[in-house]
């Protein structure tokens, strides 16, 4: 997961985001069963996992990059969901 916050530090946020996005499928093939988690973790990894997989070039198009406070955030915040 550091490696999303450096790819964000480095200006690929949405480069970061399908990082997350791989962890998180990951960890939901690994067995992880996220209709036992919170609210907010489902909420999160929902969100996550319906990200479309599109490079940072091409979406930023379409769609405001988050900042490195939130891809942070984001990866705490898994981490917190996921272990």
């Amino acid at each position: 997961m550091e490696e999303a916050i450096n790819l964000a530090k480095m200006g690929k946020p949405l480069t970061a985001m399908l990082l997350i996005k791989s962890y998180v499928q990951e960890k939901i093939e690994e067995g992880k069963d996220v209709n036992k988690m919170d609210k907010i973790c489902r909420d999160l990894i929902s969100a996550i996992l319906a990200t479309p997989s599109i490079n940072d070039e091409s979406w930023r198009v379409f769609v405001p990059s988050p900042s490195i406070e939130e891809i942070e955030a984001v990866v705490q915040k898994v981490k917190e969901c996921l272990g």
